[in-house]
């Protein structure tokens, strides 16, 4: 079985199953991956980028 936490002192990612999803490959040692959504009309690039500056940290 294996452990959720290996250490509670040290950074570790599990191992996963690498999939491919079209070009973009997923799990394993590949970067973790984030999709976003907006609310807004998606032909309207001003307001989509306000909306993401608005999100942003």
């Amino acid at each position: 079985m294996q452990l959720y936490c290996n250490s509670l002192t040290e950074y570790n990612r599990l191992i996963t199953k690498e999939v491919k999803i079209g070009d973009l490959l997923l799990g394993n040692g590949h970067p973790i991956r984030v999709q976003t959504m907006t609310t807004t009309d998606t032909m309207d690039t001003l307001a989509n980028v306000e909306q993401k500056l608005l999100l942003l940290p």
